[in-house]
């Protein structure tokens, strides 16, 4: 990649300070809540789901982000399974009808 992309940052856009797509983002953490192995990748989601959380609110998508908020508390208690439960609630809300 070019300046302003850091080591193993796979995303294609041309400008690096574009946040990646809510959508995109939900997609990943949906795969990270199922390859948790160890605290750190526990605190990776979670500032994932923290990430994805604030910017639903900032496109106000409020059920979205409360979902996302949801899956925050779920994976600060170690209940993943709920965690992605909830982040399929996200997406649905995300995809839904506007």
């Amino acid at each position: 990649g070019g300046p302003g992309k850091r080591w193993g940052d796979r995303r294609s856009y041309n400008d690096a300070s574009e946040p990646p797509p809510l959508g995109a983002v939900m997609r990943r953490l949906r795969v990270q809540l199922n390859t948790i192995t160890s605290p750190d990748d526990r605190r990776r989601v979670y500032d994932l789901a923290r990430f994805a959380a604030s910017e639903a609110e900032r496109q106000h998508l409020a059920a979205c982000a409360d979902h996302l908020r949801t899956t925050l508390s779920a994976v600060a208690a170690g209940d993943y399974a709920s965690a992605d439960d909830s982040v399929v609630k996200a997406q649905a809300a995300f995809n839904g009808p506007r």
